[in-house]
């Protein structure tokens, strides 16, 4: 047997919590995992921008996810992290971090291939362009999210409603 073949089958994720619905994130996709802090609110930016948090000296934007999926604004719960990524900025090229807030991180687990599933064209509720694919896991689908569609900078500079 080739351990090898297995392990390049297999890709870890990030499983959480936003409102009862489990979502994951691409563990390649995440820089790190926080506690919320505090956030300070930034006058004029988009609805789905809660404001800014400093982490080790750097300001980092908070994106609630539920309002750019749709659903109802998130409330600060105790078991409310962040989960902080880097996003390529379109102007000039450079990663930049940006915040996630979830309800609640529940593991990071491996899974194979064979269990990343298309996402369905239709009957979902929130918004096609955000669900990168479905992941077939401990008897569950749950929805993988399109990390670079969900925190689209063009998308978060409009300080409109979504």
């Amino acid at each position: 047997m080739n351990d090898t073949n297995e392990s390049l089958n297999s890709i870890q994720y990030l499983f959480f919590i936003l409102d009862d619905e489990k979502f994951a994130l691409k563990t390649n996709d995440i820089k790190e995992i926080v506690d919320l802090g505090k956030i300070t609110k930034v006058p004029n930016s988009n609805d789905c921008i809660k404001g800014v948090t400093n982490i080790r000296g750097e300001l980092i934007p908070v994106v609630d996810p539920k309002i750019r999926l749709g659903k109802d604004e998130s409330c600060v719960q105790k078991r409310t992290s962040l989960i902080i990524v880097n996003i390529l900025n379109p102007l000039d090229q450079k990663k930049i971090p940006i915040s996630i807030m979830v309800d609640i991180v529940i593991e990071v687990e491996e899974v194979n291939e064979i269990d990343i599933l298309p996402s369905p064209v239709f009957g979902t509720v929130i918004e096609e362009k955000y669900i990168k694919n479905i992941i077939r896991y401990k008897d569950e689908y749950i929805s993988l999210l399109n990390i670079n569609m969900l925190l689209d900078i063009d998308e978060l500079s409009n300080n409109n409603k979504d």
